[in-house]
């Protein structure tokens, strides 16, 4: 009774003083938002969500000056732990391990949140909210060993939790870090028992958004498809765990038995998406695991169809153009693996050569620019437009660090409308001059050297040589480094 009195307080504190601060620091706030101010405590979740999802510069804004956002949050999520469990499912927002959301939190906030679970499984072992909650915190973030206590707790969720598949993937991709055995055939075991059956299959990507069901979750086909891909958590996948077994393990048959399950999960997605190839390799790597050596020739030969039948619709069709690529990188046919990436992406075939000189250009201020004016220096060629930003920061940093050891940048803006990129320089000043035509694609530039997608970045040495036409990030400081004391050597 005192511990909810508190609640209501803090609560009525929370939303006298949040409008005032929200608007005070955001002059026009969000519907969501509007309704959280009003009181409304279920929305700060859909207000927390959406900054999640969509704007996390405001969310750190909101973390940073709005204490009372944290206070409402943390109300909101004590009131879900101490629920506990109704029919097998707690009150708890959903995907809270498939958004990450609980570790997009500041430290202070989860750890208060953690402290607050502990206190109500000393009080109520069978609460199966405050287990879940625990354990994803004791689960620590990717790449990090789970905190003494985890296994205890993940056990004791997915025991509370018979419904729930969000804790089996969290004991998965833990076990991963020393491979236990045990810990991982029981958590892909119980995915399979609890999914639900009548979820359609959905195709994913690792790279876009996920594409969730209608009611919001996750397919099966999608945790499957994280089980066996997702590098940036997982670190031993089934097929992994597979291969480390000796033949007279005592866990070898389940292990057999949930691989199998796994390849007809991504022999129904191929029925949907035949010329997937993420799909394809994962399939792959199982039936080679399985030492289903047949399958895999199998495999690839129906690929390879599926691709040069995208091909003669379309011969400019560069997914299936890749697709044939990773498919003879596979089979180790490296030389004609290559010939297909330079099919799909024709600047492939400049690494190695002297880049020819552009004439007829001028940059923003109208003076004649051209290749022969950098001759002696390292020179990066940035094909780019104001929406790819994100990149700026580290191209000014290496600049900065190696510009007066003869680094120079070229920027080439396929950007549409010339107002848009000189107001975009007038606010974040470039030190490296700028080519603008209007034209995109159709320029003489992205002609000239074959450019299709940005942004593309060629990196040339001294004597205009491509050395790549993709470095990124920390790549970029590497390569210009080297070449930069290569030629001083």
């Amino acid at each position: 009774m005192k511990s909810n009195c508190v609640y209501i307080i803090l609560l009525g504190i929370v939303f006298c003083f949040c409008p005032v601060l929200l608007n005070k620091s955001f002059c026009e706030p969000q519907e969501s938002e509007n309704k959280m101010m009003k009181g409304n405590t279920g929305d700060v979740w859909d207000v927390f969500s959406d900054l999640h999802h969509n704007d996390r510069g405001k969310l750190q804004t909101y973390w940073a000056s709005v204490p009372e956002f944290q206070a409402a949050l943390a109300v909101y999520l004590k009131a879900k732990i101490d629920a506990g469990v109704v029919n097998g499912k707690t009150a708890l927002p959903p995907n809270l391990v498939w958004y990450e959301f609980i570790w997009s939190f500041p430290g202070a906030l989860r750890e208060d949140l953690y402290a607050h679970a502990q206190v109500v499984l000393e009080s109520n072992p069978d609460n199966g909210a405050a287990a879940k909650f625990a354990a994803i915190v004791l689960a620590g973030i990717p790449w990090d060993l789970p905190r003494d206590g985890f296994w205890d707790v993940v056990e004791k969720a997915m025991v509370l939790l018979p419904n729930d598949v969000e804790v089996c993937y969290l004991a998965f991709e833990k076990a991963g870090f020393d491979y236990l055995h045990e810990e991982a055939v029981t958590a892909l075991e119980r995915l399979f028992e609890r999914h639900q059956k009548h979820q359609r299959p959905t195709v994913t990507s690792p790279f876009g958004q996920w594409d969730l069901q209608e009611n919001g979750k996750p397919a099966l086909s999608q945790w499957v498809y994280r089980f066996c891909y997702d590098y940036a958590y997982v670190t031993s996948r089934p097929n992994d765990f597979y291969q480390k077994l000796e033949d007279d393990h005592p866990l070898r048959e389940r292990w057999t038995t949930v691989l199998s399950k796994l390849q007809q999960v991504f022999e129904e997605q191929l029925k949907l998406t035949p010329d997937d190839w993420n799909n394809t390799r994962m399939l792959v790597e199982i039936h080679k695991a399985l030492g289903n050596t047949e399958e895999v020739q199998a495999v690839f030969q129906r690929l390879q169809l599926v691709f040069k039948d995208r091909l003669k619709q379309n011969p400019d069709d560069r997914t299936a153009w890749s697709g044939l690529a990773n498919l003879h990188e596979k089979l180790g046919n490296s030389e004609l693996a290559h010939a297909y990436r330079v099919n799909a992406d024709p600047t492939l075939a400049w690494v190695g050569k002297v880049l020819p000189d552009f004439s007829s250009a001028v940059d923003l201020d109208g003076k004649p620019i051209s290749l022969a004016d950098y001759r002696g220096k390292v020179v990066l060629l940035d094909f780019w437009t104001t929406r790819y930003t994100d990149r700026i920061s580290t191209l000014e940093a290496v600049y900065e660090k190696y510009h007066n050891r003869g680094f120079n940048i070229i920027g080439i803006s396929l950007d549409v409308d010339e107002t848009v990129l000189r107001e975009f320089i007038d606010e974040n000043p470039l030190p490296w001059r700028q080519i603008f035509d209007g034209k995109r694609y159709e320029g003489p530039l992205t002609q000239q050297y074959r450019v299709r997608r940005i942004p593309r970045m060629f990196l040339l040495d001294r004597e205009s040589k491509v050395i790549s036409v993709n470095v990124r990030d920390s790549a970029l400081d590497k390569l210009v480094a080297e070449e930069i004391d290569r030629e001083m050597d």
